[in-house]
């Protein structure tokens, strides 16, 4: 053989050789990349799983907090109702009372009634509702609602003269604002000035 052919069989050699160890390090690196998706794909795998048990943990909470929420106002609304069944049965009494063919005077019904008011106002002062203050107050437009306005002197501007209907605070919130009469300013009674212009 020749020396050329000889040092073109070596640089063919070489060459194999180097396209093998080119060859070798893409497997390698494609077996790495296989690895890496495979663990990418168990993770994922594993992060939709946990992420479905949370979700159902979360929907799990939910239903709990429902569940507590209708006890709750259930056992609080059984509890007042347990303390308005007082007045309700003194308020059939009073009815009975006035129904029947004794005669009784006025100023008796009107005490029973004023005591009837006096205990139902007590049970509900008790569960946090509060009496908006209102005649002689200045409007608190959170508070009172206007029906109707009064010229008058008497007293300053915007000062209620008297409540339409009670308002009801509860534990601090308005429930139902007051229905008041509020006092204004009345109009001058003098006709404008006019002034003429000389021409």
């Amino acid at each position: 053989m020749s020396e050329e052919t000889i040092k073109k069989s070596e640089e063919e050699t070489e060459e194999k050789e180097q396209i093998q160890d080119k060859l070798e390090q893409l497997q390698k690196q494609l077996q790495e990349t296989i690895k890496q998706k495979d663990e990418s794909e168990k993770k994922a795998a594993e992060y939709l799983d946990r992420l479905k048990r949370l979700q159902a943990d979360m929907e799990n909470i939910q239903k709990i907090a429902r569940r507590q929420v209708e006890t709750v106002t259930s056992q609080a609304s059984e509890r007042l109702l347990l303390k308005l069944l007082p007045s309700l049965d003194a308020l059939r009494q009073a009815v009975k009372i006035a129904s029947s063919t004794d005669a009784l005077q006025q100023d008796e019904i009107a005490v029973g009634l004023k005591m009837l008011q006096e205990q139902l106002a007590q049970v509900l002062e008790t569960e946090g509702l509060e009496e908006i203050a209102a005649e002689g107050r200045t409007l608190d437009p959170e508070l009172h609602e206007v029906v109707s306005y009064v010229e008058t002197e008497d007293s300053p501007e915007n000062t209620i003269l008297e409540e339409v209907r009670k308002g009801y605070l509860l534990n601090g919130k308005v429930i139902r604002p007051s229905l008041v009469v509020v006092s204004k300013k009345p109009k001058s009674s003098e006709p404008p000035e006019t002034t003429q212009k000389n021409p």
